[in-house]
Parts: structure tokens; sequence; C-alpha cells
């Protein structure tokens, strides 16, 4: 019964959308300075996460053996506890 409990907390808690990726450069050369980023959103709101690990430039204009690693997460909320007003 308590292996049933945790499969069940286990399986509310996985995201909705899961995206990962692992990109690996031998050489990357930055054209214009900026910022970058990525976000994740989902309607209704049930909380999202991003995580992006990357070397940063420094001022160099290029980079040798780059490697980046991206994990996104989102999970998709309750559409009735996002409009607790609406009748439908």
């Amino acid at each position: 019964m308590l292996l049933l409990v945790l499969f069940q907390a286990a399986a509310a808690q996985a995201p909705d959308i899961e995206l990962g990726a692992r990109v690996r450069a031998r050489s990357v050369t930055i054209e214009k300075q900026g910022n970058a980023s990525l976000t994740v959103t989902t309607t209704p709101d049930g909380g999202n996460l991003v995580d992006v690990r990357a070397p940063k430039a420094n001022g160099r204009k290029t980079m040798r053996n780059v490697e980046v690693n991206v994990r996104a997460e989102s999970r998709i909320g309750d559409p009735a506890a996002a409009a607790p007003n609406n009748p439908n």
C-alpha cells in the first residue's frame, strides 16, 4: 500500500512537458552582444522550471569546445482552480 502511495505522489509531481538538450560545438562566434533567455509557460500555470548551463563569454568573440545543457519543465495547472468564478 505504501508503494502505491509513493508511486501516485511521484506521478503527480512529474512535469506535463519536459525538454532536455545538450549541445556541443567545436567553435562559437559571437557577432552581437546581448542576453539570451528561455521561458516556458503554460495556461493555466501549474509551475515551470528552466535551467540553462552555459559558459560565460566574458568579452570573448570566439569560444572553443562549448557545451550548453538545457532542462525545461512545465506543469499544466487545474483549469477549475484557475477560474473559480467560472460556472462552465
